[in-house]
């Protein structure tokens, strides 16, 4: 869609309309597993033996809503919040045409054909998600009561059930009815356990009990420096799946399945067991003393579950580098210091927290010769 005549106008509305939608946002939505399970920790009160636990998959997100319904809904909440007030200079009616402009002239092929979307929008733009997603908080805000928790994960839904199954039945008919002209094509999970994305949920007698799905263990294919990426991917699941795992037995199996598909692609055992130490002598802990102690890994897990949400991309910026042969961290520390050198001094990026991210590029791979990265 970078190439669509409505890709800066795309680009200008997700960067005017991001920071308020976002702050409508922030107490019902999440896109991550992190997130996900921070936020279930608050729900505990809400959790008994007979709580039911729910998960809507919205099938057709991004073909949901008609034009004029999406124009209608994003109005009203944004008028709301900013009680009619402009932003960034710009009024709510102004946003409005705009957004009706992007819906209407936003092109798509399709076999050597141009068409446009008379319904929905297309689903490989930031700006059509944010969108989206905040014409379901036009609907959740609508129909559900804040007696239960919910929270959405992308396109998809989950809330607690507190009430008998047939009161449960009744109010899933009900939702479809509140689209009125909007088709929804809702795929509907309850019971004592669910999946929502790459988590596995169970209610066990009042207590909440999570996992991950072990699907979601694969290792991911990479280019560009793939040793480097992979040594970032298992440290990082490392952390994830003690975040996930609220039990110190699913964590272990979990994290057995990750080295041995480690293993499988073809890394050593040395290459794990480094990484291990790694992991050790940051957190100070012995991952293995952990895995067989429970109050050791819940102690470990409450630390990791403490982090901080993940900042905004704004702060992040990458750099691609030709690199073909020598030693690659000294490289990597000496644009670190020059950089920090140059924006200490700097009027403006002295007083922000800017992450650098070099990505080595390599001349001779047959990796980079046969894949194309997406930017």
């Amino acid at each position: 869609m970078e190439s669509n005549v409505t890709s800066k106008l795309s680009t200008y509305l997700d960067n005017l309309l991001r920071p308020t939608i976002e702050d409508i946002l922030k107490d019902t939505f999440v896109d991550q597993d992190f997130d996900f399970i921070q936020r279930l920790q608050q729900c505990s009160s809400k959790i008994k033996p007979t709580t039911l636990l729910v998960r809507i998959k919205i099938q057709n997100f991004f073909s949901l809503f008609q034009h004029q319904s999406v124009v209608d809904r994003i109005g009203y909440l944004l008028a709301k919040h900013r009680q009619n007030q402009p932003i960034n200079h710009i009024s709510i009616v102004t946003i409005e045409r705009l957004i009706e402009l992007y819906l209407k002239y936003t092109l798509f092929i399709f076999e050597d054909y141009i068409y446009t979307f008379n319904h929905g929008m297309p689903n490989e733009t930031r700006f059509s998600t944010l969108l989206s997603n905040l014409c379901l908080y036009y609907w959740k805000t609508k129909k559900f009561n804040n007696n239960e928790f919910i929270l959405q994960y992308n396109d998809e839904l989950f809330f607690t059930w507190n009430q008998s199954k047939d009161n449960l039945d009744r109010f899933l008919d009900t939702l479809k009815e509140f689209f009125y002209g909007d088709y929804i094509d809702l795929k509907i999970e309850y019971g004592q356990q669910i999946n929502i994305q790459n988590i596995h949920l169970e209610n066990r007698h009042g207590q909440l009990y999570s996992t991950m799905n072990t699907s979601s263990l694969l290792l991911p294919y990479v280019t560009g420096y793939p040793k480097v990426k992979y040594q970032k991917w298992f440290r990082s699941t490392l952390i994830h799946l003690i975040q996930l795992c609220s039990d110190y037995q699913d964590f272990t199996r979990q994290r057995i399945q990750t080295e041995i598909h480690c293993l499988i692609s073809g890394y050593s055992n040395e290459f794990i067991e480094s990484e291990l130490e790694k992991f050790n002598r940051y957190f100070n802990v012995d991952i293995y003393q952990v895995q067989v102690n429970e109050l050791a890994y819940q102690q470990l897990r409450s630390h990791l579950l403490k982090f901080p949400p993940r900042k905004s991309s704004n702060s992040i910026i990458q750099f691609t580098y030709l690199y073909d042969y020598g030693p690659y961290h000294e490289f990597k520390n000496t644009f670190s210091h020059i950089w920090s050198t140059y924006t200490n001094s700097h009027a403006t990026l002295s007083s922000k927290q800017i992450k650098i991210l070099l990505n080595a590029k390599h001349l001779f791979s047959l990796n980079n010769l046969l894949v194309q990265n997406k930017i």
